[in-house]
């Protein structure tokens, strides 16, 4: 092996790119005219920041509707049937640990909260609730509810939660406690943590890589360059999505996926190019502006080349959550596969513009200790080379071990259970927050989230056995132990007529319309039977009680001529759990699918891709089995400051999965494209692989550090979904550095041998070539 190495530096075997391809001129073009693109870059970069404010002005809370659900068809039949519905109730709480809602002091604070709101602009109608003591006075007789009726869609919505919760603010007293609370307030609060978990995320993230960075480069010239483009990435990314904000909306928890994604990789992509340009650099015979303009045309022709490869395999991961159906993943989808294809564009213009203005200055500031290895980088004789050449020595060893251990961490996966956090928990210290919590243990938990039962008659009005399926259906509904209240058409009816009849149902109509408005249609052949559970929306409890009604309801009016559909939050829950079971095998046969065929494209052989694709599992399933372990299990939760969940948030493994995935791709071709060109000067397999590793290796590590430390700091964030997913990433890239990169990718490349790279004449002739000239 020491004999092949030391042929291959004597004789150049490693050679430089060849000068030549559309990269090559690009690069070359680029470098010799610097300002014009940075130029063209400071005018995209003001007007995305223009956008990136719309963008982040106009984020929505989360949503967990699924599209062509049974929850989605109520919601529809809703907003059809009832257009003068508002779309939104809220509730002004008010709470005493010293009065009563009956003590004069009291009724005072409420007499005023109802007409202060009544006043406002924003709201349709605030009802008094002493009018419906029963309903709206807690069992206690501590608490009192005022339901305040809104109307807008879900950003009209978020933007009056501000104001209206500024009222609450006004009425408190020493003895009565006033807070503002529901979807939209608690949406809207969810958005604000959100900035503020992104804030926090980024102070922490951002000086870590940095120190990482500095460590790596052993320049702060160097150095500064990732972090800078990341930025910019990021800016870019959120300016394109503010563009795509006119047309579409984006849940909250895009801009922290954005971030976390734009950040790491836009680091990550800059690292990979600034790291060969200072190896062609060191190799130049000069350094004048022809030879620096060459040197990033290299650059560009071969690490550029990985990372729009590398690009190209991430947002194809990611493509594979459009088999979803979700408005939300799909926005998620869409925010992340922006930040990706931004720093594409970030990796391909600006940044060998910067090379070409900088040149040899890229060294410049250098750390004492670097000055050496700066000036002559010898990676052959480095501490990796001695690493890597007992990793290739010991190759059974050394891959039985690591897939025994991978193997291991990832059986938690087949215990993998799906739950929904709605957010309450992040948000409890904001005022809505804290009105929701004492709503919570005052009621029942799930009187602000109802289950809605939507019975149409599909035209006609509802008849004398139609009201009677009805009937039966809502008394079955209030023997139910986990239901708490009950509001149908014919209960209402039952109470205040004496029976439940079409004559009864069309009295009520013309004597109290408008309080039947939101119980009936206009049209008299669409109801809503409102279901509040006892337990909250998130729970086993209030999904199984969703489950139980669907299965009464298709009894109760089968054969009667009506349709019923089960909506509300509690049921979205149960649809967007049951749509992430269905659609993660979908996903992971077409992400494995497509990065198959990619890399086949790419490295000319048959043999890789599987190799890829089965290292890459494993990294997600070792990620996903730890994950489930301490978030699930509870197992070391103490230790890493979280809480034990006892589920994983439900649309989680699909984002990760699709970005871990794509992430580990984001490695492997790095390190492979550098393998290729070995293999092409040599033909040697052995030499191919620890020379390609040996040159990757620092580089790939440096830029895992930097990933999990950016990934990690969002683990100190409050919003449960971001805490997870931060862990799984900042897991599945240590792993795939660690023991993937380092361990089981060049022992088993060593034990295949040859044959890594073979690949039938007929297809070789099919196949397109990536990077043709």
């Amino acid at each position: 092996m020491t004999e092949t190495l030391s042929r291959i530096r004597r004789g150049g075997g490693s050679g430089r790119p060849s000068e030549e391809g559309r990269l090559y001129r690009w690069a070359v073009w680029t470098a010799l005219n610097p300002v014009k693109v940075i130029l063209v870059w400071l005018l995209l970069l003001a007007g995305a920041l223009v956008s990136a404010n719309y963008f982040t002005a106009h984020l929505t809370g989360n949503t967990n509707s699924v599209i062509g659900s049974d929850s989605e068809k109520a919601n529809q039949l809703i907003a059809d049937e009832f257009p003068e519905t508002p779309s939104e109730t809220d509730f002004v709480v008010l709470h005493s640990t010293t009065l009563t809602a009956q003590d004069p002091a009291f009724r005072q604070v409420v007499g005023a909260a109802v007409a202060r709101y009544r006043q406002a602009p924003e709201v349709i109608e605030a009802i008094d609730p002493y009018g419906v003591p029963d309903r709206l006075v807690a069992p206690d007789g501590r608490t009192v509810l005022v339901p305040v009726t809104l109307d807008g869609d879900d950003k009209k919505l978020q933007e009056q939660a501000a104001p209206l919760s500024g009222i609450a603010g006004t009425l408190g007293t020493d003895q009565v406690q006033v807070w503002f609370t529901g979807a939209s307030p608690l949406a809207a609060a969810a958005v604000e943590q959100g900035n503020e978990d992104l804030s926090m995320a980024e102070t922490i993230g951002f000086p870590a890589a940095g120190i990482v960075l500095l460590l790596a480069f052993g320049s702060l010239v160097a150095a500064a360059i990732p972090l800078a483009l990341g930025v910019v990435a990021v800016l870019s990314a959120f300016g394109a999505l503010g563009i795509a904000t006119h047309f579409t909306s984006f849940d909250v928890f895009v801009q922290t996926a954005v971030s976390m994604v734009g950040i790491a990789l836009g680091i990550d992509y800059t690292l990979f190019i600034v790291t060969r340009f200072r190896e062609e650099l060191a190799r130049a015979a000069d350094n004048g502006r022809q030879e620096r303009a060459r040197a990033v045309g290299r650059t560009l022709a071969t690490a550029g080349q990985a990372v729009l490869f590398s690009g190209v395999t991430v947002v194809v991961s990611l493509s594979g959550l459009w088999l979803v159906r979700s408005a939300k993943v799909y926005s998620m989808a869409v925010g992340m596969s922006a930040a990706v294809l931004v720093m594409m564009l970030v990796a391909v213009t600006l940044l060998p513009a910067l090379l070409g203005l900088l040149g040899g200055r890229i060294n410049r500031l250098a750390l004492p200790w670097a000055r050496r290895s700066l000036a002559h980088p010898d990676p052959e004789h480095s501490a990796w080379a001695r690493a890597i050449a007992v990793v290739m020595r010991r190759p059974v060893l050394i891959a039985v071990f690591g897939a025994i251990l991978l193997g291991a961490l990832s059986i938690p996966v087949f215990h993998l259970r799906y739950g929904v956090d709605l957010g309450a928990g992040a948000v409890a210290e904001s005022p809505a927050g804290r009105g929701y919590t004492v709503v919570s243990e005052a009621y029942a938990p799930g009187v602000l989230t109802p289950v809605t039962v939507v019975v149409s008659a599909g035209g006609g009005r509802l008849t004398d056995p139609q009201l009677d399926a009805v009937a039966r259906f809502s008394e079955q509904a209030v023997g139910n132990r986990e239901v708490a209240d009950v509001v149908s058409i014919t209960r209402v009816l039952d109470a205040q007529a004496g029976g439940h009849t079409a004559a009864h149902l069309e009295a009520a109509n013309r004597t109290a319309g408008a309080a039947l408005a939101g119980l009936v249609s206009r049209d008299g052949d669409t109801t809503v039977i409102t279901i509040r559970p006892r337990h909250g929306a998130d729970t086993d409890e209030a999904a199984d009680l969703v489950r139980e009604l669907r299965t009464r309801a298709d009894g109760a009016f089968a054969g009667t001529g009506l349709t019923a559909h089960v909506g509300g939050g509690p049921a979205e829950i149960v649809d967007i759990t049951d749509e992430s079971s269905r659609a993660m095998p979908l996903v992971i046969g077409a992400v494995l699918a497509a990065s198959w065929l990619l890399l086949l494209i790419a490295f000319r052989s048959l043999v890789l891709p599987f190799e890829a694709i089965f290292m890459n599992l494993l990294t997600s399933g070792a990620a996903f089995g730890v994950a489930v372990l301490i978030f699930q299990e509870g197992h070391a939760a103490g230790l890493l400051g979280v809480d034990r969940t006892g589920f994983i948030q439900v649309i989680l493994p699909l984002f990760a999965f699709a970005l871990v995935f794509g992430l580990s791709m984001d490695y492997q071709v790095f390190m492979l494209s550098r393998m290729r060109e070995e293999w092409d000067c040599t033909g040697d397999n052995a030499a191919a692989v620890q020379l390609g590793l040996t040159r990757t290796a620092k580089v790939i590590t440096a830029a895992a550090t930097i990933m999990v430390v950016v990934f990690a700091s969002f683990m100190f964030t409050q919003i449960l979904e971001i805490k997870q997913m931060g862990f799984m990433l900042a897991l599945a890239v240590l792993i795939d550095a660690t023991i993937v990169r380092l361990l089981l990718v060049p022992s088993l490349m060593r034990l295949i041998g040859h044959r890594n790279w073979w690949l039938p004449g007929w297809l070789d002739r099919t196949l397109p070539r990536a990077g043709q000239h």
